[in-house]
């Protein structure tokens, strides 16, 4: 069985587009699991009302009992899809996203080729139609930075440069795996809460052997960040946090509190005539490097 995994955040209009898009367009997907992440809003009540009007047998709405961010709130859909669906492959997709095409399939054909690997799609911005990533991003480690390959680059410019760009990391825009691999490499860490979640779970799998690729004929369209919207404390704290905590589980407590340093001072830099979300990264930056790692 091939199972969809849409994670809500008081977003339930966009989670319905999204769900709808893939079940009109996605044979090859078997069920979809929907979970609400304790919007506390009246989404959960939405979605339920949704599928009970749709009646889509193949649809599954999960309420977690609480908020535990982007690694929390999959994982809690990922281990109740195994112990109820049996599913062999998982396809983790934004729920402000929809396709216009069939964006899975070609995910699972890399994916039957070798399930060894984390695959990924083209992402494009729904606005323009150009894309917003190919698949993932490079990483600036020491700066906790990152940029995402192809950004406002055409399609067809990609395909004259024969798309031979190799992301450090795919995004969790839209990220697909066996089961298999899940249980050879765990779960995403739930510490993060938000941001690196993804990034951190490919490079753990490194260490197992597992590759990431881009199958660029898997192609979803994103509207753009749902949850956080505007750049506030909230994201400049677990942002930063987030990168450092990454730095000091893959380079050492040393390499991240050097980049807990350079960090905090690209953020004062950026917000400068904002105190108050300076400061917010600044704590971020070295709670990371206090925070622990296994």
């Amino acid at each position: 069985m091939n199972v969809a995994l849409i994670l809500n955040y008081k977003a339930a209009t966009e989670t319905i587009s999204c769900a709808e898009s893939i079940l009109a367009h996605c044979a090859t997907l078997d069920h979809v699991v929907i979970i609400d992440n304790d919007s506390q809003d009246g989404s959960a009540v939405a979605l339920q009302q949704w599928l009970d009007e749709k009646q889509h047998r193949n649809v599954t709405v999960l309420n977690n009992p609480e908020n535990s961010g982007y690694a929390g709130g999959n994982n809690y859909g990922l281990r109740w899809a195994v112990e109820n669906l049996n599913p062999e492959y998982f396809w983790v997709i934004n729920n402000d996203t929809y396709v216009d095409s069939d964006a899975f399939s070609p995910l699972l054909e890399a994916l039957k080729q070798n399930d060894r690997q984390f695959v990924g799609s083209l992402v494009l911005s729904a606005e323009t139609g150009r894309l917003e990533c190919y698949g993932g991003g490079k990483l600036y480690p020491i700066l906790g930075k990152a940029r995402l390959l192809g950004k406002n680059q055409s399609i067809e410019t990609l395909q004259q440069q024969g798309l031979a760009h190799i992301p450090d990391y795919l995004m969790g825009c839209s990220l697909a795996f066996s089961t298999a691999l899940t249980k050879e490499i765990g779960l995403m860490d739930e510490k993060y809460f938000m941001y690196f979640e993804e990034v951190d779970w490919q490079y753990r799998a490194r260490e197992f052997g597992i590759s990431i690729k881009v199958i660029p004929e898997s192609r979803l369209f994103h509207y753009g960040s749902l949850s956080l919207g505007s750049r506030s404390a909230f994201y400049h704290y677990y942002r930063n946090r987030a990168a450092t905590r990454f730095n000091k589980r893959f380079y050492g407590p040393g390499f991240a509190l050097v980049s807990a340093f350079l960090l905090s001072a690209v953020t004062t830099i950026k917000e400068f005539r904002h105190p108050t979300l300076a400061w917010s990264g600044i704590k971020g930056a070295f709670k990371g490097v206090a925070m622990s790692v296994k």
